[in-house]
């Protein structure tokens, strides 16, 4: 990227109170025609300027201007405490998107779907079973549980730039039905096919579990990340984002499965045998699926927020093959060391990929925090912001502080909302960068600094600024 030449400011640079700061002593707004220049730098990870050769390096690609805003903004937006509340104006869209509508839609048939799936392996399990059916519901809440836990991971690493819940809801339903489907069909054909050849129980077992089953649940968990990708671009654009629609699938996916597991496990072992499978599957390996998934995510999220979205759907073809490899290692350990050693070994294998998962999670969260702050000081530095409201918009402790002085002027949710979008404008900003100026996203970029800025104002007028 490059950036404009440094300006130099046309006089000593304005000291903005923080929030909560005593107010200016003129008790008004300060402005400054020319906004100051600061080099926010740029982490070589996301620089779009280093791009691969091909179609990719044509004009159309070039990287978006920064929209010059129509105005010099208050370099004191939030100088005055004054605690006063007004009606507060700029709210931003008051309908629903049809995107929305179609979000939803989206979730109901996918809701259906997992309906029509349980209800088909109820039925296979009624019929098959020695035990009462009434075990199924057990084995529900059991396999909820671990969905529960990967879902409240999933919910603490999403509070930087949420995602709207109809997605995150798709990518649970996803995992839980349609990958499912997938997989038992192709795992059930492909371990009739190794008895068929082998005449090998064992062979067949094998070949199901460590080469048909990671291929395959990998491959279809895969699919419906390219699927929110490709309808959701405008929500995926990152690693971090990848990995949490990556972790839900991958956790949806799991409730199911683990439903078939634990009536297997009690038909063939009693409830000593579910206890164990219980304890391997939902406490062990609890994030096994979701980490798998997550990485062919996060790896979707990286080539996207670089290259572009193009690049981002292609790279599925080689992003699953981290998981996979992973899930044929978990897998295989089960199936090569039956033993104590090998439940041993799985518990160690396990323990540090969710480690590693884990620390995986809080570096994407700061990452996330920090192209928010790079993007959103190149608004700065074309006059939207100041670079103080960087500071407070791209920080946990500035959030927390922005937070806190406009709950005491009663312009709390104006606030929440001016965050929010600050950081869907910043994440527009990179992918303007990385796919070009595509007229679609220009226009929500437009749409983005627009309620951006009748947010702002409406905040300067609640503090009595206006």
């Amino acid at each position: 990227m490059t950036h404009p030449p440094q300006q130099p400011p046309p006089s000593a640079p304005q000291h903005r109170p923080r929030p909560g700061a005593a107010q200016h002593p003129s008790g008004a707004p300060q402005f400054q025609s020319s906004p100051q220049y600061v080099d926010y730098g740029l982490p070589r990870l996301y620089d779009t300027s280093v791009r691969p050769a091909g179609p990719l390096t044509a004009a159309r690609f070039a990287p978006a201007p920064v929209q010059a805003p129509p105005q010099a903004q208050p370099q004191s937006a939030w100088a005055t405490q004054t605690r006063r509340v007004q009606q507060l104006q700029g709210k931003g869209d008051q309908y629903v998107p049809v995107s929305r509508v179609l979000a939803w839609i989206l979730v109901a048939l996918l809701g259906m779907a997992l309906l029509v799936v349980l209800a088909f392996f109820f039925f296979l399990y009624a019929i098959s079973t020695t035990s009462s059916p009434l075990w199924w519901l057990g084995y529900v809440i059991i396999a909820g549980f671990s969905l529960v836990v990967i879902a409240g991971v999933i919910f603490l690493a999403d509070r930087w730039d949420p995602q709207p819940i109809p997605l995150l809801l798709s990518a649970v339903l996803w995992g839980a039905a349609i990958a499912v489907a997938i997989s038992f069909v192709v795992n059930t054909l492909v371990g009739e096919i190794a008895y068929a050849v082998s005449g090998s129980e064992v062979v067949s077992s094998f070949v199901g579990a460590v080469i048909s089953a990671p291929l395959t649940e990998e491959t279809s968990k895969g699919l419906g990340l390219v699927v929110l990708f490709l309808i959701a671009r405008r929500y995926f654009n990152g690693p971090l984002d990848g990995l949490l629609y990556g972790a839900l699938i991958g956790g949806g996916f799991a409730f199911t499965e683990n439903i078939l597991y634990y009536g297997r496990a009690l038909d063939g072992g009693g409830i000593g045998g579910l206890a164990v499978l219980g304890v391997i599957r939902g406490v062990i390996g609890i994030f096994g699926h979701a980490i798998y998934t997550s990485l062919t995510g996060v790896i979707m999220g990286l080539v996207a927020r670089k290259w572009g979205t193009l690049p981002g759907a292609l790279v599925f073809l080689v992003a699953t093959w981290p998981g996979i490899a992973l899930h044929a290692l978990w897998n295989g350990s089960s199936f090569l060391f039956p033993s104590l050693w090998g439940l041993i070994l799985m518990l160690i294998i396990e323990m540090c990929l969710s480690a590693v998962w884990l620390g995986l999670i809080g570096l994407l969260v700061w990452d996330e925090s920090r192209l928010t702050r790079v993007r959103l000081g190149d608004y700065a530095n074309r006059g939207w912001l100041t670079h103080e409201e960087v500071t407070m918009l791209a920080t946990w402790k500035g959030r927390r502080e922005g937070k806190q002085w406009a709950r005491q002027i009663g312009a709390l949710p104006t606030m929440k909302r001016f965050i929010r979008e600050s950081a869907d404008l910043a994440s527009v900003r990179q992918r303007l960068m990385a796919d070009g100026a595509n007229p679609k996203v220009v226009r929500h970029e437009q749409q983005l600094l627009t309620r951006l800025t009748a947010n702002r104002q409406a905040l300067v007028s609640a503090s009595g600024g206006a």
